[in-house]
């Protein structure tokens, strides 16, 4: 099956987990992370904001704030396919992005540079037990991660765990799948 294929299967099982599973199932998912010790080491982590599917990285923010951490999360140049990471203190300073998801105000004093940024929370539509992970499609992440040498980690529900990708030479494993 191609990964077009598999994102779309993948997503519609998301879809149908109800409110209450899903938030059972990332409560599970933050505690493991939590716990987690190139988590608690980092001092810089960089993540995204969620849209659809996505886990809710909300309450990971909060946590990173509550306990001093740098935090950043991706701006995506469309025609470039480049990303870059900024900082943010505030989930109010977020604005509207490509396709309206939140993002950080790209103000040049906030860019965070790869070689700080100590673990990257890299999202996900399906993993494999190699690691391997189906994106969104964009490339965006496995052109940063190719010379990235910080920890990832990516948190994914069951149900997005499948038996093996379809892989290019272009893709990366993350370190770490964490699960439900």
């Amino acid at each position: 099956m191609d990964k077009k294929t598999l994102r779309h299967i993948i997503q519609q099982k998301i879809k149908k987990l109800s409110e209450t599973e899903r938030k059972n199932k990332e409560k599970v998912l933050y505690e493991k992370l939590f716990e987690n010790k190139n988590f608690k080491n980092a001092n810089c982590i960089a993540l995204t904001i969620p849209f659809g599917t996505e886990i809710n990285t909300y309450p990971i923010i909060e946590k990173l704030f509550s306990c001093n951490k740098v935090v950043c999360a991706p701006v995506c140049e469309k025609e470039t396919k480049k990303m870059t990471f900024y900082r943010i203190k505030s989930l109010d300073e977020l604005i509207d992005g490509y396709y309206g998801i939140k993002t950080p105000p790209e103000i040049k004093e906030n860019i965070i540079e790869k070689d700080n940024i100590d673990l990257i929370l890299v999202p996900g539509v399906g993993f494999d037990s190699k690691n391997f992970r189906i994106g969104f499609g964009g490339g965006y992440y496995d052109r940063y991660l190719k010379d990235y040498n910080g920890h990832t980690i990516s948190l994914a529900f069951k149900e997005q765990i499948i038996e093996k990708v379809p892989k290019n030479e272009f893709d990366l494993p993350v370190e770490l799948v964490i699960t439900d």
